[in-house]
């Protein structure tokens, strides 16, 4: 059985996994990278530490360390389970969410410059038509 600081140190490791796992897939979502290739290094980099990790806090519970499952990194939860604040048991979640994948997934480096594309202004026909316009004088 392992003392309370070891519950603690578990505890903090899996929050930390948790934090890798949110930069992650930040970094596979929304950072701008020269190129695929510079991007894949970006996310080996930081899996290799998120690893380190998850060794080192699958070497505490494989020690007899006790964890609460709320306490868990949302990686290591089931994907059609999530648990609420204040239970210990994984609640059935009604609608799942899609999970960020952080490797793997190929996305291009130009992205798109608005999400009111089409809905009245679109700067970038402004900017055309502005151009066209300094052009003539």
């Amino acid at each position: 059985m392992a003392d309370g600081g070891e519950k603690i140190r578990l505890k903090m490791l899996h929050e930390e996994i948790d934090l890798f796992d949110r930069k992650l897939a930040h970094l596979m979502k929304y950072d701008v990278f020269p190129s695929e290739t510079e991007r894949n290094a970006a996310a080996r980099k930081l899996n290799l530490k998120r690893e380190a990790l998850v060794a080192k806090a699958k070497a505490l519970t494989d020690e007899g360390t006790e964890f609460k499952p709320n306490d868990l990194p949302r990686s290591f939860r089931p994907k059609d389970a999530r648990v609420e604040a204040g239970h210990e048991e994984p609640v059935e979640a009604k609608v799942a969410a899609p999970a960020a994948s952080p490797t793997g997934e190929k996305r291009s480096v130009r992205r798109s410059s608005s999400a009111f594309a089409g809905a009245g202004f679109n700067w970038q026909q402004s900017v055309k038509d502005y151009m066209e316009k300094k052009g003539k004088e």
